[in-house]
């Protein structure tokens, strides 16, 4: 998975290869060759990021800490049954 700023990144570049081709800075086989490399762009920015993957990734690092939490705390209970009288 990129990181925010990788697909940030790739959307900049999507939007310069679609804007070279769309305003006829490059016409020809160069266009045709804009207009795929931006759509490669485009789809790999969109593909390797999603914020639902963010979040859920986020929500378990939080339900591990808080199982560490819970672990690690002790428990005055569960040593009674080898006190000595």
């Amino acid at each position: 998975m990129l990181s925010r700023d990788g697909v940030i990144a790739r959307f900049i570049f999507a939007f310069c290869f679609y804007f070279l081709s769309g305003t006829q800075m490059v016409t020809g086989g160069l266009a045709t060759v804009c207009g795929v490399l931006g759509t490669i762009a485009l789809t790999s920015a969109l593909l390797h990021y999603s914020p639902l993957i963010e979040f859920l990734s986020i929500r378990a690092e939080r339900k591990s800490s808080e199982e560490i939490n819970r672990h690690s705390q002790v428990n005055p209970r569960t040593n009674e049954g080898n006190r000595n009288p």
